[in-house]
C-alpha cells in the first residue's frame, strides 16, 4: 500500500519524538554549532539568559517490500521542514535484498556494510574486507540491515589461525522459544487443533507443538479456571483465587475465578513453584488467609469529546465484579490550540517532567523540576504524570558541559523493557507490570539489570517451539559487581497472532524472602514481519495489603438560586476553583460534626440555575444526623446564593445489584435482578424505586417493589439489553442506589428440523427416513430416542446432523428428539408412517394422505416453522412462523421504548432491516413484526417528532413496501385477524403529527414533505400526485404530504362495498387494483374543498375510477377504502381528478384488465375450445398416420406431411403445457390460505416447453411456406428428402431452443422469466419476456404472407402443370392453400395477444383472442388435413365396402358431400389405380382452385 508524503513525515516525527523521549543519552551528542554554550539554571534572576538549544541527529530505519513506496521516497526532495524545530536532511537506501537461483541476496549500498559476524552466518557472497562484507546469502530474519561505515564500528573478524581442520562448520545454536496465546474464540482453538505438528516455517524455524495450558468456563458460582495436563497453578495463585481441587506439590489444577491479567497455568516440568507457607499452629484456626489489594492505573488518551463526556458521566466507584472495583477517574492532560500552536496543561496533582518542560518549552514557572504547561503535543501520546506518584528527574545544573561533536544513530527495529531491582525485598507487596503492545514485530527482549552480586549465570529457556541455525549472540547483563559467568543470556520471546494479550509471567532474579512478589511482562504483538517498533508502557504501583479503613460515599446535590456559567464544567478556570472553594468551606462546617465524618469535597457543577453536586465521605451513615446537617446547609449557603428546594442526597452501593438467573442467559429468557438495602445501612423507610438501563429510566410494568427491595423482570431479553443496570430505592432523606453490569448475554440456540414428517412405507425392507437436525455455530446437536443417543453421520459445514431411521415392519416410530450438546435446548420430530396412497407429493413438504399435517423448518437465515395440510391433493399453507432473528430482537426490545431510547432504536432498526433485506421481504412473519415494531415507536415517541427519527423510520418503510414485498403483504391481508397494512398507514399518520416546523425528507419510494403556506396550496408530489387547496382566507397553515409511490403492493383492495367474509379477512374484489400512489395529507386547519389528481400506474386501466381514502374503522377496524367525502371529477390523458371535503390518506381504485361482465365467457371459451383443440390435434394425428404411406411419394408431398404432423404435435404439446400451467398457478385472491408464491421451478418448467412448442408451431408453418417457395420458384432444383428433413427439422426445432434458451439465459436470473402471479407463462411487466414469443411469431406471419404474394405471381404468369409432375402441382396448391389459410389465422392470433396487452378494456378484443387461441388445433384438422382432396379420397376408399382395389367411386364422395358443399365444388376427381404405384409418370388429376 502506498505511502503519502504526509503520512510519512508523520511516522518520522512519532518515530523520532519516541527515541528523544524513551532513549537515555549517556554519550557525547552532536553539537551542530561546535561552539561550547553554559547550562542557564532556570531562576528568574538570570531573564536576560536564554534556554540552551540542543540539535539532535536521529537516524529513523524503514524496511518495506513496496517499490511504490521506495519509488514515493526516493521522489522526495530533502531537506523538508517538518515544524520549526524538525528537520529531515536527507534519505539513504542501506540494503536491497532480491531472489537470485539459490535464495535471496542482501547487498549494502554506497558506504554501508554487513559486520563481520553477519557475513560469517549468513554467507559472504564478496570479499571480507575490513572486517565487514558488501553481501550476504540470505535475509536475517530479525529485521536488520546494512550498517553505516563511517558511524558504526564494526568488530573485528576471529583471528584466522591455523585449524587443524579448516572445513570445521560454525556452531550450530538452537534456540527453544515457547509462544503463548490467550483466546475465547472456540473457532482459533478448534483450528489449531486441526494443525498437525511440526510445521516447518523456513528451512530454519520448526513448530513443533501445540499445547493447551489453560481452560476457563462459567459454572454455577463464577467461572473456573483449569489447567490441562502437565500444566499448574501456583500455591499463590491458587490461595489468592480459591483452589477448587487439592493443593498438591505446592500446586493445585484449579482455581476459582479469572485472573484478571491473562494468568495461565504454568508447565510442571519446566516452572520451578514456590513453596506453600508453612502451615504452623495459629492461634486462631478461624484466622482468613491475607487479601492484598491492589491498586492499578489505566491510561487512555482521547480526542473525543464525546468520550471525554461519557467517562465524566459516569458514577464511581463502579463494581465490574466482586473482586474488582474502578474507584475513581481523573483526566491528567488536556491540550488546545492558541494563537501560536498548541498547549498542553495539567489537571490538578499532574505535572510535566523538566526535559519535557525544556523539550517542548515550558508555559508557566517550572518548579520542584516539573512545569504544569506546554507550548506543543507530544507526538507519541506522553500526559502529565501525577506528583504524588512519579518521582521526577532533577533539571540539569549550570554547570559547564563540553558538547563532543559525534552522531548518533538509534536502531528502532527492537524492543526493551527494563526492570530496575536494587536490593532484596522482605515484604510480599511488590507488583511491577511492565505492560508492552508493539505492532508488527518479531521479537522482545527484556534485560534485567541488578545491583546486587550473582554467584552463577541465570539461564532461562521455555518450551521447545523454535529452532535458529546462527552463531551465538549475547544480550549481556549489567551488573555492579563481578559475575562468575560473563555468558549469561535471558531471552523471553513471545510472538501471539489476532490476540489481545499475552501474558509470560517470568521469575525474577531479584532475592524474595516470601513467595509473592510478581514481575510480569506483557507482549501483545500483531503481524510477525520485521519492522520497527513504537512502545507505550505503563505503570509501576504500591500494593501493599490494604489496611485503610472503608468510608461510606454518599453523593449529594443543592441547587443554587444563582445563573450558570459555562466556565463551571472547566475545573482549571478560575470561576470553578472559586466558587468550589466558597462552597467546600460551608460543606465542611456542616457536614464534619456527622458521625465517622472522614471528608466533603464539590465533585462537580450542572447547569439548571446552578446544580452543586458534593460527596460526604463517613464511616457511619445516620440518617437524623444527615438531616440535620442538610437543614443547616440550606440555610449556610444563603451567603453564596439562595437555594432552591431541597439537599438530595444517595448513597451508591459498592454491592451490585443481585442477579437471581444463572451465570448463562440466552436470549428470549426472563431476567430479575434485585436490589435491596444492605442489613447494616440504617436507612429509614424505603418508599419507592426507580431503575435505569444505561442511564435510562425503565418505564414497564415488570417492577416488583414490596419494602425495601425492588426487583426488575425483563422478558424476552435480546442482545442489546447487555449494558449496566441501575436501582435506586428512594427514600425521606437518603436514597440508595445499586449497579450491575449484564455482559454475559448470549444469542440462543436456533434448531431448524421438520417437526412432523410423513412417510408412506411401501415394503420396510430396506428402507429408511433420514430426519435431519441443524443449529448455528458454535453449539453441537445430537439425536435422541428417550434417552439413548441415536448415531448420525458427521455434522456438515451448516451444523447439520442426519439419522436414518430403518422402517422396517412399517411400525410408528417413536418421537425422536433433538437436544443441544450442554444446553437445555431441544426439539422434537414425529413421524406418522402411513401405507395407504398418497394424496399429496410436493418436494418441500413431503408426501401425505388427505388430511395430514406437514411442519417443516424455515429457511437457514430465518426461525420459526411452517405448517400445511394436504387438501385436494395439494398442501395448504396454514401457519408460517418463520421470522429474522434479528427482527425478533428487535420487536421485543421495542417493548420496553420510551422517548429517551426511541432515537437510537429507530437507527438499530433502520440498519437491521437494509442489512436483512433479502430475507425481510419474502416473509410475511418478518414484515408483519417490523409493522408492529413501528407501531411501538410511534406510541413511545412523545408529542414531538424529530427529523432523524422520521428519516430512518421511512428508510425502514422504504424497504418493505417495494415490489419484491407484494407476495408477503397479499399473505398479510389475506390473513384472518391481522390488519398490518392498515396499522403501517396508521403509525405513519401518527408519526406525520408529531412533525414541527418545515421538513422534506425523500426516499427511493416515499416523499415527505412539511411546509407551509397562507390562503391556498399547490404542489407537484413526485409528478405522481397534484393537490389543490383553495383560497381558504387562512395564514400560516402546515400542510403535511407523505407520498407513498409503491403502497399500492400493500394496501389491500376491499371497500366499503365489498362483499368482506370476516372469519378469512378477503372481500370479492378480484376485479379492483390500487391504480395511483397513496398520499396521506395533514392539516393543523379543518379543510372542507381539497383537489387530487392523481397519475395512474397502470395506463391501459381506465374503468371505473373509484376516489376513495382508507377507513381505519371499517370491517371491525381491519379497514378499507372508501368514497365518503370524495367524488371522481374526471379521467383525462390517464390522469383522475378527484375532489374531497375532508383530509386523510388517498388514493384510487380502478377496474382491473379483464371486464368482469365477461369473465365468465371467457372462461367457457377458453376451456371448451382448448378442449375441442386437443381432440382435434389427436384426431388430424391419426389421419395423418393412417393416409401417411400413400401420401408421402414424393419429396414435396413427404415435407408437407411432414410439417403437418410436427405442427400438430407442437399444438398439442403446448396445449398439455398450458393445463399443466394453469393447474400448478395459485393465485393469492382465490386461494388467501395457501401457499400465495407462484412455484418457480414447476411453473418456469411449464412456460419454457410452451414457449418452446409455441414456437415451434410457427417455425413448422414456416417450413411450409419455404417449401411452398422452393417447389414453385425453383422448379429445377430438385433436393432429396433427407435433405430437406434435415433442413426442416433444424427450423422447427432448432431455432425455438435456441429462442427460449436464450430468453431463459437473460431473464432468469433477475426473476424476470415468468409472470409473478396468476399464471405460468413469460413475464411482460417486468422483461418483456413476452416478446421472444410475439416477435418470431409475427415476423413468420410476415414471411409467409411474402412467400404467398409471390407464388401467386409466379402463378399467375405461368400454369402450375407447366413444369411439375402431376401429384407435385397437387401437393404445391395444397401448400399454397394452408400457408394462405393458416398463417393468417395463426398470425391473428397473436395479433390479438398484443392487442389485449395494449387495449385492455375493450371486449371484442378479448373474446376474439380466447375464440382463436383456444381452437388453433381444429383449424390445423380442418385446413391442414381435411382440405386436402386426396386424404379426402384416401379415407374414403379405405372406408368403403369394395372389395377390389379400385378407386373410391360415388360412394366416397358421398360421406364428404358437407365438405364439397362447403367448397362450393363439383369437380371432384378421384386417383386411378395407377396413382397407387410407384410409376413417376402416372397420371393424376388435382383440385383447381
Amino acid at each position: 500500500m502506498a505511502i503519502t508524503t504526509h503520512g510519512l513525515i508523520t511516522i518520522a516525527l512519532l518515530l523520532t519524538t519516541v527515541v528523544l523521549e524513551t532513549v537515555h543519552f549517556s554519550g557525547a551528542v552532536l553539537d551542530v554549532h561546535s561552539e561550547e554554550e553554559n547550562f542557564v539554571s532556570p531562576v528568574r534572576e538570570k531573564r536576560s539568559a536564554p534556554l540552551p538549544v540542543y540539535e539532535y541527529v536521529v537516524s529513523i530505519e524503514l524496511i518495506t517490500t513496496d517499490v511504490a513506496v521506495i519509488d514515493l521516497l526516493k521522489s522526495i526532495r530533502f531537506p523538508i521542514s517538518i515544524t520549526g524545530a524538525i528537520l529531515v536532511s536527507d534519505l539513504n537506501i542501506s540494503t536491497v535484498c532480491y531472489p537470485n537461483s539459490t535464495g535471496y541476496q542482501c547487498r549494502c549500498e554506497d558506504q554501508y556494510r554487513w559486520s563481520c559476524d553477519q557475513c560469517f552466518m549468513y554467507g559472504a557472497c564478496d570479499n571480507i574486507t575490513a572486517d565487514t562484507c558488501g553481501c550476504i546469502s540470505d535475509i536475517p530474519p530479525d529485521g536488520q540491515h546494512c550498517l553505516s561505515a563511517d558511524q558504526h564500528n564494526f568488530p573485528s573478524c576471529p583471528s584466522t589461525t591455523i585449524s587443524p581442520s579448516p572445513t570445521t562448520p560454525l556452531p550450530v545454536y538452537e534456540y527453544v522459544v515457547s509462544i503463548e496465546l490467550t483466546t475465547t474464540d472456540v473457532a482459533v482453538i478448534d483450528l489449531l487443533k486441526s494443525i498437525r505438528f511440526p510445521i516447518s516455517i523456513t528451512g530454519a524455524i520448526l513448530v513443533s507443538d501445540l499445547n493447551i495450558s489453560t481452560v476457563c468456563y462459567p459454572n454455577s458460582t463464577g467461572y473456573q479456571c483449569r489447567c490441562e495436563d502437565q500444566y499448574r497453578w501456583s500455591c499463590d495463585q491458587c490461595f489468592m483465587y480459591g483452589a477448587c481441587d487439592n493443593i498438591t506439590a505446592d500446586t493445585c489444577g484449579c482455581i476459582s475465578d479469572i485472573p484478571p491479567d491473562g494468568q495461565h497455568c504454568l508447565s510442571a516440568d519446566q516452572h520451578n513453584f514456590p513453596s506453600c507457607p508453612s502451615t504452623t499452629v495459629s492461634p486462631s484456626p478461624t484466622t482468613p488467609l491475607p487479601v492484598y489489594e491492589y491498586v492499578v492505573s489505566i491510561e487512555l488518551t482521547t480526542t473525543d469529546v464525546a468520550v471525554i463526556d461519557l467517562l465524566k458521566s459516569i458514577r464511581f466507584p463502579i463494581s465490574i465484579t466482586g473482586a474488582i472495583l474502578v474507584s475513581d477517574l481523573n483526566i491528567s492532560t488536556v491540550c488546545y490550540p492558541n494563537s501560536t500552536g498548541y498547549q498542553c496543561r495539567c489537571e490538578d496533582q499532574y505535572r510535566w517532567s523538566c526535559d519535557q518542560c525544556f523539550m517542548y518549552g515550558a508555559c508557566d514557572n517550572i518548579t520542584a523540576d516539573t512545569c504544569g504547561c506546554i507550548s506543543d503535543i507530544p507526538p507519541d501520546g506522553q500526559h502529565c504524570l501525577s506528583a504524588d506518584q512519579h518521582n521526577f528527574r532533577a533539571c540539569p545544573t549550570t554547570t559547564t558541559t563540553e558538547l563532543a561533536s559525534s552522531t548518533t544513530a538509534f536502531n528502532t527495529t527492537s524492543t526493551t523493557n527494563t526492570t530496575d531491582s536494587t536490593t532484596p525485598v522482605s515484604t510480599p507487596t511488590t507488583f511491577v507490570t511492565n505492560s508492552t503492545t508493539a505492532f508488527n514485530t518479531t521479537s522482545t527482549t527484556n534485560t534485567t539489570d541488578s545491583t546486587t552480586p550473582v554467584s552463577t549465570p541465570t539461564t532461562f529457556v521455555t518450551n521447545s517451539t523454535t529452532a535458529f541455525n546462527t552463531t551465538s549472540t549475547t544480550n549481556p547483563t549489567d551488573s555492579t559487581t563481578p559475575v562468575s559467568t560473563p555468558t549469561t543470556f535471558v531471552t523471553n520471546s513471545t510472538t501471539a497472532f489476532n490476540t489481545t494479550s499475552t501474558t509470560n509471567p517470568t521469575d525474577s532474579t531479584t532475592p524474595v524472602s516470601t513467595p509473592t512478589t510478581f514481575v510480569t511482562n506483557s507482549t501483545t504483538a500483531f503481524n510477525t514481519r520485521p519492522t520497527t517498533n513504537t512502545i507505550v508502557s505503563l505503570t509501576a504501583f504500591n500494593t501493599t495489603p490494604t489496611t485503610n479503613t472503608t468510608g461510606l460515599n454518599v453523593e449529594m446535590s443543592i441547587e443554587l438560586d444563582t445563573t450558570f456559567n459555562n466556565n463551571l464544567n472547566n475545573k482549571l478556570s478560575d470561576e470553578y476553583k472559586t466558587l468550589e472553594s466558597r462552597i467546600n468551606r460551608v460543606l465542611v462546617n456542616q457536614y464534619a460534626e456527622i458521625t465517622g465524618f472522614l471528608g466533603v469535597s464539590v465533585t462537580g457543577f450542572s447547569e439548571g440555575s446552578v446544580i452543586t453536586e458534593f460527596t460526604v465521605q463517613t464511616t457511619n451513615i445516620i440518617v437524623d444526623e444527615v438531616a440535620a446537617a442538610n437543614e443547616e446547609l440550606v440555610n449556610a449557603m444563603e451567603a453564596i446564593a439562595p437555594v432552591i428546594g431541597s439537599v438530595t442526597a444517595t448513597f451508591n452501593s459498592n454491592i451490585p445489584v443481585k442477579l437471581i438467573n444463572p451465570a448463562a442467559i440466552f436470549t428470549g429468557q426472563t431476567i430479575q435482578l434485585m436490589c435491596e438495602v444492605s442489613d447494616d445501612l440504617n436507612i429509614e423507610e424505603i418508599s419507592g424505586s426507580i431503575w435505569k438501563f444505561n442511564e435510562r429510566e425503565i418505564n414497564t410494568n415488570q417492577i416488583l417493589f414490596s419494602g425495601s427491595t425492588s426487583i426488575l423482570k425483563v422478558n424476552n431479553v435480546v442482545l442489546l439489553d447487555i449494558g449496566i443496570y441501575e436501582c435506586t430505592l428512594t427514600g425521606g432523606i437518603i436514597s440508595y442506589s445499586q449497579k450491575r453490569a449484564i455482559t454475559n448475554i448470549e444469542q440462543a440456540p436456533i434448531i431448524r428440523l421438520k417437526r412432523q414428517v410423513n412417510v408412506k412405507c411401501e415394503t420396510g425392507d430396506g428402507e429408511v427416513k433420514s430426519i435431519e437436525c441443524c443449529v448455528q455455530s458454535p453449539y453441537t446437536v445430537n439425536w435422541f430416542s428417550g434417552s439413548e443417543v441415536l448415531p448420525h453421520d458427521p455434522p456438515t459445514s451448516d451444523g447439520c446432523i442426519k439419522y436414518n431411521y430403518p422402517l422396517s415392519s412399517c411400525s410408528q416410530p417413536p418421537v425422536f428428539t433433538c437436544k443441544v450438546d450442554q444446553q437445555n435446548y431441544e426439539d422434537r420430530t414425529e413421524i406418522t408412517i402411513f401405507t395407504e396412497d398418497v394424496a399429496c407429493r410436493d418436494p418441500v413438504y413431503g408426501d401425505g394422505r388427505e388430511g395430514d399435517i406437514s411442519t417443516i423448518e424455515c429457511d437457514p437465515s430465518l426461525q420459526g416453522f411452517k405448517r400445511a395440510r394436504c387438501e385436494s391433493t395439494k398442501w395448504i399453507l396454514l401457519e408460517d412462523t418463520c421470522i429474522v432473528t434479528r427482527v425478533q430482537q428487535l420487536l421485543f426490545a421495542s417493548e420496553r421504548l420510551n422517548e429517551e431510547t426511541v432515537a437510537e432504536f429507530a437507527t438499530n432498526l433502520s440498519i437491521a432491516v437494509r442489512d436483512e433485506q433479502t430475507n425481510i421481504l419474502g416473509s410475511p412473519e418478518t414484515i408483519s413484526a417490523i409493522v408492529d415494531i413501528l407501531k411501538n415507536i410511534a406510541a413511545h415517541i412523545g408529542e414531538v417528532v424529530s427529523v432523524d427519527v422520521l428519516e430512518d423510520v421511512l428508510r425502514t418503510v422504504d424497504v418493505i413496501i417495494g415490489d419484491d414485498a407484494r407476495e408477503s403483504w397479499a399473505t398479510l391481508n389475506a390473513n384472518e385477524t391481522r390488519n398490518a397494512s392498515s396499522s403501517l398507514l396508521g403509525s405513519m399518520e401518527l408519526l406525520a403529527g408529531g412533525l414541527v416546523g418545515e421538513v422534506a425528507v425523500a426516499t427511493q419510494r416515499i416523499l415527505l414533505n412539511r411546509t407551509s403556506f397562507n390562503n391556498s396550496f399547490r404542489a407537484d408530489l413526485g409528478s405522481s400526485i397534484f393537490i389543490d387547496i383553495a383560497d381558504i382566507n387562512l395564514p400560516n397553515v402546515f400542510i403535511t404530504t407523505i407520498t407513498f409511490f409503491t403502497l399500492n403492493n400493500v394496501m389491500p383492495v376491499r371497500n366499503s362495498s365489498s362483499i368482506f367474509n370476516t372469519t378469512s379477512n378477503a372481500s370479492r374484489v378480484v376485479d379492483t387494483a390500487v391504480n395511483a400512489a397513496v398520499v396521506l395529507v395533514q392539516i393543523n386547519e379543518t379543510i372542507q374543498n381539497v383537489t387530487l389528481r392523481y397519475r395512474k400506474l397502470n395506463e391501459t386501466l381506465s374503468r371505473d375510477a373509484q376516489c376513495v381514502f382508507w377507513n381505519f374503522t371499517l370491517f371491525n377496524d381491519l379497514g378499507a377504502w372508501d368514497n365518503k367525502g370524495c367524488v371522481f371529477v374526471s379521467d383525462i390523458n390517464n390522469t383522475v381528478t378527484c375532489n374531497c371535503n375532508h383530509l386523510t390518506s388517498f388514493s384510487i381504485l380502478m377496474a382491473t384488465d379483464i371486464p368482469s361482465a365477461i369473465g365468465f365467457a371467457l372462461d367457457v371459451i377458453t376451456y371448451v375450445g382448448v378442449g375441442i383443440s386437443l381432440a382435434s390435434l389427436v384426431i388430424c394425428l391419426i389421419i395423418e398416420g393412417y393416409v401417411w404411406k400413400a401420401m408421402t411419394k414424393n419429396s414435396t408431398s413427404f415435407m408437407r406431411h411432414v410439417s403437418i404432423v410436427n405442427s400438430a404435435v407442437s399444438l398439442l404439446i403446448a396445449n398439455i403445457c398450458f393445463i399443466i400451467g394453469a393447474s400448478i398457478a395459485d393465485n393469492p385472491l382465490e386461494d388467501p390460505g395457501g401457499n400465495h408464491l407462484v412455484p418457480v421451478g414447476a411453473c418456469s418448467t411449464a412456460t419454457f416447453f410452451m414457449h418452446f412448442f409455441y414456437l415451434a408451431l410457427f417455425f413448422w408453418m414456416l417450413v411450409s411456406g419455404l417449401l411452398l417457395f422452393y417447389r414453385t420458384v425453383m422448379v429445377f432444383s430438385d433436393a432429396s428428402k433427407a435433405t430437406m428433413l434435415g433442413i426442416g427439422f433444424a427450423l422447427g426445432y432448432g431455432c425455438p431452443l435456441i429462442i427460449a434458451v436464450i430468453t431463459v439465459a437473460v431473464t432468469a436470473p433477475e426473476n424476470g422469466y415468468i409472470r409473478k402471479y396468476d399464471a405460468c407463462w413469460l413475464n411482460w411487466m417486468e422483461t418483456r419476456a413476452l416478446l421472444a414469443m410475439v416477435i418470431p411469431a409475427l415476423t413468420i406471419v410476415s414471411i409467409n404472407i411474402l412467400i404467398v404474394f409471390v407464388v401467386v405471381f409466379k402463378i399467375l404468369r405461368r400454369g402450375v402443370g407447366d413444369t411439375a409432375q402431376a401429384d407435385e402441382r397437387h401437393t404445391v396448391v395444397v401448400i399454397l392453400r394452408c400457408v394462405v389459410i393458416l398463417t393468417p389465422l395463426f398470425g391473428l392470433t397473436w395479433a390479438l395477444g398484443v392487442g389485449t396487452i395494449i387495449d385492455s378494456k375493450n371486449t371484442g378484443i378479448h373474446i376474439a383472442f380466447a375464440f382463436f387461441n383456444s381452437l388453433q388445433g381444429f383449424f390445423i384438422l380442418v385446413f391442414g388435413t381435411l382440405f386436402d382432396s386426396r386424404v379426402r379420397s384416401m379415407l374414403s376408399s379405405r372406408g368403403s365396402s369394395h372389395t377390389s382395389g379400385t378407386s373410391g367411386g360415388l360412394s366416397s364422395q358421398s360421406g364428404l358431400n358437407w365438405i364439397n358443399r362447403l367448397r362450393r365444388k363439383r369437380n371432384v376427381y378421384h386417383v386411378s389405380d395407377a396413382a397407387t404405384s410407384s410409376s413417376t409418370g402416372a397420371s393424376e388429376s388435382f383440385m383447381s382452385i
